[in-house]
């Protein structure tokens, strides 16, 4: 059954619904909203980096560059924008105020076949000025280039390594004194296989070790209950490291494993699952194989403190009083004291 036809007075009273919405869109105000917002983005980069590097985040040496580079782009493609935007606003004004004529000439008609011809014409204005208006805000958002894109993925590394940053701030852990952190994930480590037995936690990949870190409540039942557990459970160098596999396994691919081989430490193997969203089995072992390489140097932003350094290389090994292996250092430590005779050793 074919739908009923409008009647006249439906007809124009669409029309001149359509009519009234077409200035929004000649306006080109999402096109300028866009320019906007890409503009205050950039504009915010630099100052996100920074809060970073207080933070201490050493790698990704090549955010400060690129946000440069994007800054660089976004201002000749803004000029290019503006003024096209600017053309095609004049361009569909004078289009707008020519179909304003025809409405007037429409209203003095009154009634009869003349107007039926106006209102063709208004008809016809109005598409011809809708296509003309849309292939324009396509044309200018081609524009953009992969600007805009760039922008987004830029502010994902950045958020990523806040995370990175937030989960560092909640550890337990002891870091060495120029110890830096790469990456941080939710991990579980398969020390039995037997999925609910095995800890969860977060994995921490720096410039000197691999480290687990258990975080979460053991105990409870049906999710009521139970004792928060966060402690260190290992940490191994990456130079120890002597193969990284990664493994997608499970039915439909779901649990992203990474089998290690150690040639040195407590452990032969270690397998752990990652967990954290948007991180793969294959991506987490490029990482790993980076560091272990050391091709992560290239991305220093912060220098190695050779002052430090020379503070660790120097440091005793073994208590100037009674002889006793003394602990390793940890960050922000200035004096170590011998927990067999309690000499203490100021740094």
């Amino acid at each position: 059954m074919s739908s009923q036809q409008p009647t006249w007075d439906e007809r124009i009273e669409n029309l001149r619904a359509h009519y009234a919405q077409l200035q929004t869109k000649i306006g080109m105000e999402d096109v300028t909203r866009k320019l906007g917002d890409t503009a205050t983005e950039i504009a915010g980069l630099p100052g996100e980096i920074e809060q970073i590097r207080a933070r201490g985040y050493a790698f990704a040496g090549y955010l400060e560059r690129k946000v440069e580079v994007l800054a660089e782009q976004w201002a000749d493609v803004r000029q290019q924008v503006d003024r096209a935007v600017s053309e095609e606003i004049a361009r569909v004004q004078a289009a707008f105020e020519e179909i304003g004529t025809l409405w007037k000439k429409f209203e003095a008609r009154g009634t009869g076949q003349g107007r039926e011809i106006v209102a063709e014409q208004i008809e016809r204005a109005i598409g011809e000025l809708e296509s003309g208006a849309e292939s324009a805000r396509k044309r200018i958002e081609g524009m953009y280039g992969q600007v805009p894109q760039n922008v987004q993925q830029t502010k994902s590394q950045l958020a990523q390594i806040t995370r990175y940053l937030a989960m560092v701030d909640e550890s337990t852990a002891s870091w060495n004194p120029t110890e830096a952190i790469v990456l941080a994930v939710e991990a579980e480590w398969v020390a039995s296989g037997k999925g609910k037995e095995d800890p969860d936690g977060v994995l921490f990949l720096t410039d000197q070790r691999l480290i687990f870190e258990q975080k979460e409540k053991v105990g409870g039942r049906f999710g009521f209950g139970g004792e928060k557990v966060q402690e260190v459970l290992w940490h191994v160098p990456v130079g120890s490291i002597s193969e990284a596999v990664p493994e997608d396994k499970g039915l439909f691919g779901g649990k992203d494993l990474v089998h290690l081989k150690l040639n040195a430490g407590d452990y032969a193997d270690i397998t752990v699952e990652v967990k954290s969203g948007g991180v793969d089995s294959k991506w987490y072992v490029q990482q790993l194989n980076r560091v272990i390489s050391g091709e992560i140097e290239r991305e220093r932003a912060i220098p190695v403190d050779e002052t430090l350094s020379e503070k660790v290389s120097s440091a005793p090994t073994a208590c100037t009083t009674c002889g006793a292996v003394l602990p390793p250092l940890a960050r922000g430590m200035t004096e170590i004291t011998c927990e067999y005779c309690g000499t203490v050793i100021r740094l």
